[in-house]
């Protein structure tokens, strides 16, 4: 008997003669006559609907991944390309019949044309446009550093601080003077998120799957704002519960007076001396009204006169700053400053995943999409907030903290 493996390279070998024009020379979807060694279109989609339930298995079963292997995200399209060789899913959808601009979930289990094997799409089309959502622009992937997949949800990371290494004059026959670096370990644990699509009778029965698609994006919108909060969360706090890796909080010249431009640049001086140099400010609206109000930022009264001396400041600060006006930060007098290279990880164990259910006493299909994720911090001094409630000049929780001091001495002139 055959296995679907080996039914899948049939169908991959006639697919990709068609694409390549070799021998097919049309696409695999109008393939109507099988040629000496290779299948017919009638053979491709027998073959693809036989084995339909066991590739959604077992592409689901690469997102979820093992204690020991990595879950992958990858997209029921990238499967099929691998799998059988189809150049889209539009081919694909061509080539087994079907056309989601007028035809619903329930024709799926309802129209002759249609068999049990086809329902077992309808997961990947949910889980199409949610991805689609969710890859839309988001604050949280625009200030990690990378995104990585773990096999567990807890996670043992090492924990690398700065290293404090002494430089001194060597006379002969002088020890010289070593440093260390501090190397310790932190456990991150990620948690599984997720939330329910409920769609009634009605919106299955007379809905086209395009048309629901749709709406059906907006559950990845706001799975990508649950996302960003996260991320927020993790910047503000750590990923430490008992408080060791909060964000470092300073104050303002004069706290009646708001943000200046020597506050900003007084982050962006300290940062930019320990090589944390910021590439995005976040805040609320209120705070980014203020700050983009800054004569600095808007222009000088005078900016047509012409400067007598140019200042080329070699201390590394911003040229151009990206800023990011959010609702999430819990206040409005807080002004982010994070280095997007050194601040934030995202962790995934397995991928965004799919799963369906029928509730017949209330005539719902119920589909759920969950993600075990989390975010865990590189650097503690990546990130900075400057809080306008509070005064530069109050003498403890409004100044960098010990740990953000760039270890610099003052020469000693003899």
């Amino acid at each position: 008997m055959e296995t679907f493996d080996k039914r899948a390279v049939a169908v991959k070998t006639t697919v990709s003669a068609a694409y390549d024009g070799k021998e097919a020379g049309v696409s695999p979807g109008r393939l109507q006559q099988s040629k000496e060694g290779f299948l017919s279109r009638n053979d491709i989609r027998v073959h693809c609907l036989r084995d339909m339930k066991a590739a959604v298995k077992q592409v689901d079963a690469l997102r979820l991944g093992t204690q020991t292997e990595k879950g992958l995200d990858i997209s029921f399209e990238q499967f099929i390309k691998e799998k059988w060789g189809f150049g889209s899913l539009n081919s694909f959808y061509d080539t087994l019949g079907v056309d989601l601009s007028y035809q619903s979930i329930a024709s799926f289990n309802s129209m002759p044309e249609f068999n049990e094997d086809f329902k077992w799409l309808v997961p990947e089309i949910v889980r199409a446009a949610v991805r689609l959502g969710l890859d839309r622009p988001t604050i949280y992937n625009r200030l990690i550093s990378a995104e990585e997949t773990v096999t567990q949800p807890t996670v043992v990371l090492p924990l690398i601080k700065r290293a404090n290494v002494p430089v001194a004059d060597l006379g002969e026959a002088e020890s010289i003077p070593t440093g260390i670096i501090d190397f310790d370990q932190k456990s991150v644990t990620v948690k599984r998120i997720g939330t329910g699509i409920k769609v009634t009778d009605q919106v299955n029965q007379y809905t086209p799957l395009n048309i629901v698609a749709l709406y059906l994006q907006e559950v990845g919108v706001q799975l990508g704002v649950k996302f960003d909060g996260m991320a927020l969360k993790t910047l503000i706090n750590g990923d430490q519960d008992d408080g060791s890796d909060n964000i470092a909080m300073i104050g303002v010249e004069d706290p009646l007076v708001g943000f200046t431009y020597r506050d900003l640049l007084r982050a962006w001086l300290r940062m930019g001396r320990i090589g944390r140099t910021p590439s995005y400010m976040l805040s609320g609206e209120e705070a980014a009204l203020d700050v983009l109000l800054l004569p600095e930022f808007k222009g000088f009264a005078n900016a047509k006169e012409t400067p007598l001396k140019t200042l080329n400041l070699d201390t590394p600060i911003p040229n151009a700053q990206n800023y990011l006006v959010t609702g999430l930060l819990p206040t409005q007098n807080w002004l982010m400053m994070v280095d997007t290279r050194n601040a934030l990880i995202k962790l995934n164990v397995g991928a965004l995943r799919v799963e369906a259910d029928r509730i017949v006493e209330k005539g719902i299909n119920a589909t759920y999409v969950t993600q075990t994720t989390g975010f865990t911090t590189m650097f503690r001094e990546a990130r900075l907030i400057i809080d306008r409630s509070k005064s530069w000049g109050a003498p403890d929780d409004a100044r960098f903290p010990a740990w953000f001091d760039t270890d610099e001495k003052a020469i000693e002139i003899v």
